[in-house]
C-alpha cells in the first residue's frame, strides 16, 4: 500500500505544511500515548510509549521535509553555535523562572532546599531524558511549525499554537498523569493556563535570529526538572500551592512585559534599555 498525503512538492503551502505536522503530531502521538497512559506510573512499558509520543513532532517535521523535499531546519548550524555561554544562559533563564516562589517556600520554612538539592542530584537522569524529548518538542513545535504561520499576526500565532499544544497533551491531562492535586479540574486549568502562558516565551525565543531549538529544548527541560523536584516534596495542587500560583503569575507577568515591547514596535539600537538588552525578549 503506497503511502498518499494530500500535500506534495508540486502542492503545498506553508498552511498546509503547518496543518499536516498538527494532525500527524497528534495521531502519531496518540498512538503511543492512548495506551501507556493507562499503565502503572513507573512502568517500563508505559514510560517507553510515552516517551515514543514525545517524539512525535521531531519525527513529523522531519517526515515532511523528506516527503516535501523542502529542507528548511539547519539542525548543523544549530550544532555550531552551542557555546558554554548560550547553554549557561539556557539553564540560568530556566531557573529564574522558578526563584521567587522557590524562595518564598524557604523562606516561609514549608521547603527544605537541601532536599530539593539531593532529589536533583539523585534523578539526573531525569533530566537527560526530559533534555531530549524536549528538543524534539522544540524542533517541531518552533522550529518547523512557527516558521509556517508568519502569515497570522504573532498573538493569534501564539494563541494557536498554545491550545493545539495542549490538545496534543490531552491524553496526559484527561488520564491525571502526574497530577497529584486533589482537584482534577483545578489541575486541567493550570495545565491550560501553563500551555497559554508558556507559549509566547517560547515562540519570542524561537523567532529571533540566533534561534537555537536545542538551546530552547534545554531551557524547557531544566523548567520541567524543577518542576519535577518540587512535586516530590509533596506539594502537588497547581492552583492552590503557592508554587503553582506563583509560577503562573510569573508567567504572566512575562507575557506582559512581552506584550508591552510589542506594542511599542522594534526599537532602534539606540533606544534599546540595557534591560530589554539582557531579557530573551528583544529583538
Amino acid at each position: 500500500m503506497k503511502l498518499s498525503l494530500p500535500l506534495s512538492p508540486e502542492s503545498t503551502s506553508p498552511l498546509r505544511e503547518g496543518l499536516a505536522f498538527i494532525i500527524l503530531t497528534l495521531a502519531l502521538t496518540w498512538l503511543f500515548w492512548a495506551p501507556g497512559v493507562f499503565l502503572p506510573m513507573g512502568s517500563a512499558v508505559g514510560d517507553f510509549l510515552l516517551a515514543l509520543g514525545s517524539l512525535a513532532p521531531l519525527a513529523v517535521a522531519i517526515f515532511l521535509q523528506v516527503w516535501l523535499q523542502k529542507w528548511s531546519m539547519t539542525p548543523t548550524a544549530w550544532l555550531k553555535t552551542l557555546t558554554a555561554p548560550r547553554v549557561a544562559l539556557a539553564i540560568f533563564t530556566a531557573l529564574v523562572f522558578f526563584t521567587p516562589p522557590i524562595l518564598l517556600r524557604v523562606f516561609q520554612g514549608t521547603l527544605a532546599l537541601s532536599e530539593l538539592l539531593n532529589d536533583a542530584r539523585a534523578h539526573w537522569l531525569t533530566l537527560v531524558g526530559l533534555t531530549l524529548i524536549s528538543i524534539a518538542e522544540e524542533v517541531g513545535w518552533r522550529a518547523y511549525l512557527l516558521p509556517r504561520l508568519h502569515a497570522a499576526p504573532l498573538y493569534l500565532a501564539n494563541l494557536f499554537i498554545g491550545l493545539v499544544w495542549f490538545v496534543w497533551l490531552l491524553p496526559l491531562v484527561l488520564a491525571g498523569r502526574y497530577n497529584t492535586s486533589e482537584n482534577f479540574g483545578g489541575f486541567v486549568a493550570a495545565m491550560f493556563l501553563y500551555a497559554l502562558l508558556v507559549t509566547p516565551f517560547l515562540n519570542r525565543l524561537a523567532l529571533r535570529g540566533n534561534y537555537n531549538p536545542i538551546l530552547s529544548g534545554l531551557l524547557r527541560a531544566v523548567a520541567n526538572f524543577v518542576i519535577a523536584m518540587y512535586f516530590l516534596q509533596g506539594r502537588g495542587d497547581p492552583l492552590a500551592d503557592t508554587f503553582g500560583a506563583l509560577t503562573i503569575g510569573w508567567l504572566l507577568l512575562l507575557n506582559l512585559i512581552l506584550f508591552s515591547q510589542l506594542w511599542q514596535g522594534k526599537k532602534p539600537p539606540a533606544e534599546i534599555s540595557e534591560l530589554e538588552r539582557v531579557m530573551p525578549f528583544g529583538n
